[in-house]
């Protein structure tokens, strides 16, 4: 006789995308209070989906430098974000019909968040208040409001995560440059002070960002100019 499996709603595709960089404890902690609702208390899973949704596409402009608008509600947050990313991979052959059919789906996907927005503005509980004996909707209802959460979580901030792995956005990550901080720390001597002893590349995180960020921006362009041999310098 099989097993009863855990039936337990998890959000795999939103902690799968934020493994991918340092994790930020209060989109963390979202995903554990949505996970925790839609079993325990289904009605503040629209409220919190919608939360999750908003927190990651106000960090992903914020890394970009492009803070959200105060008034803006949940599906403009989440077009502006989108204008923003790059929804192909680098080099993407033919990219105009690619692009436009990704753009459809994010229309959908914007589609989604003005219903997740509607179920929530009607029968979350937490923002506006409620009749006490209104009826309420169920977990099966929380799972589908989760589950669209998720799904937008997974591919916005993992289509982010892997831009920024790429080349530095105005708010700079030292753990997403491991190939430049690994040739920069070859290439200069460790700080010490004392007992203490930093990377080289490490110390230049710390104590001067802007220069930091100006030497991955000048090593990503040489590593992906053809040109230039991938950053190294042909053998005679």
């Amino acid at each position: 006789m099989l097993e009863p499996e855990d039936t337990r709603f998890q959000m795999v595709g939103a902690r799968a995308a934020l493994l991918s960089g340092p994790v930020a404890a209060a989109i963390e902690q979202t995903i554990d209070a949505i996970e925790n609702a839609v079993e325990k208390v289904p009605d503040f899973a629209f409220d919190l989906s919608k939360t999750l949704v908003e927190t990651v596409c106000k960090t992903i402009l914020a890394d970009l430098g492009q803070p959200a608008g105060a008034n803006w509600d949940c599906p403009k947050l989440l077009k502006e974000t989108t204008n923003r990313l790059s929804l192909l991979p680098r080099n993407f052959p033919n990219a105009g019909p690619a692009r436009e059919s990704v753009e459809k789906t994010v229309r959908g996907m914007l589609q989604t968040i003005q219903g997740l927005c509607e179920l929530r503005n009607n029968h979350g509980i937490a923002s506006h208040g409620r009749d006490g004996f209104a009826d309420r909707l169920g977990a099966r209802q929380a799972t589908l409001a989760a589950q669209a959460a998720d799904t937008i979580v997974a591919f916005v901030y993992r289509t982010h995560r892997d831009a920024l792995s790429q080349s530095p956005g105005d708010r700079v990550y030292y753990e997403d440059h491991v190939d430049f901080n690994e040739t920069f720390d070859r290439e200069n001597d460790p700080f010490r002070l004392g007992s203490i002893e930093l990377a080289a590349s490490r110390f230049l995180f710390l104590a001067d960002p802007i220069a930091y960020k100006t030497a991955v921006v000048e090593y990503v362009s040489n590593r992906d100019d053809p040109e230039n041999n991938g950053g190294q310098e042909e053998e005679t």
